[in-house]
């Protein structure tokens, strides 16, 4: 990825203004998700011919400054109760978060968006397919509007579920994160939160029925290929490690 400290610093939410307190250290994966996990990832131009397993504290670069960095913090907050929510086999925190099976699914889309924009700015690619003012590397005005709450998706963007019906396997020390792209353009994101595997759309108007239709030669177990896509469910079961049953409760 290049050392950081050899670029010019440019906050990747500029041109909404409000710039302010200098450049933050920003984790491209938010730390308090993963403080000691590692991160795998693949299909930008630093990791394109395979998968990379990098550990948290590898991924930072100098792009959003303080001030909208900790515009942020409430997007991040809630993807760490997500996560937390997802890995049923996590020891309950002393804020008793595992005992609260609600999330703001708004809140989580912002955080998937946030890490998307982290991961793929300053590449050559579009950040979402058909979106005014898009440039290679660059979240465009509406991204970067969603990103920080002021407008929400729309026309099937954000985030599906990807409920297999068959068992999978998933690591509990990582996060698999990997954009799909088409034409110069990330239509979007497939994230695997521990044990939840969920698809972030960049596409406007367009959601594959199954991730298999748009990704087949990714080397994803099959059963998450075949696997039924749900946008904004108002509720999922989650089960890990032998755990029981979770009902997991989401506003949108």
């Amino acid at each position: 990825m290049g050392n950081p400290h050899n670029r010019k610093f440019k906050c990747w939410a500029a041109a909404c203004g409000n710039c302010g307190e200098g450049p933050s250290a920003e984790h491209l994966v938010s730390k308090c998700l993963f403080p000691e996990g590692v991160v795998r990832v693949s299909g930008f131009d630093w990791c394109k011919q395979e998968a990379k397993s990098i550990g948290i504290n590898g991924l930072q670069r100098q792009i959003l400054c303080k001030a909208h960095n900790s515009a942020l913090s409430d997007a991040d907050s809630e993807a760490k109760k997500a996560v937390g929510l997802f890995q049923r086999s996590a020891t309950p925190t002393k804020d008793g978060s595992l005992g609260d099976n609600k999330i703001d699914g708004q809140k989580l889309e912002r955080w998937l968006l946030k890490t998307a924009i982290n991961l793929s700015y300053g590449g050559n690619l579009h950040i979402g397919i058909g979106m005014n003012g898009s440039m290679p590397g660059l979240p465009s005005p509406y991204l970067i509007d969603v990103a920080f709450g002021r407008r929400s998706f729309s026309h099937l963007m954000g985030v599906h579920f990807l409920l297999p019906d068959k068992a999978t396997s998933h690591s509990p020390s990582e996060i698999i994160m990997f954009p799909l792209i088409k034409d110069g353009n990330i239509g979007g994101f497939y994230f695997e939160l521990r044990s939840q595997p969920v698809f972030l759309n960049l596409f406007p108007g367009h959601a594959p029925p199954t991730l298999g239709a748009v990704a087949e030669k990714l080397g994803l177990q099959q059963a998450l290929l075949d696997a039924k896509m749900v946008y904004r469910p108002p509720q999922i079961a989650t089960i890990s490690n032998s755990m029981p049953t979770s009902l997991i409760k989401l506003k949108w």
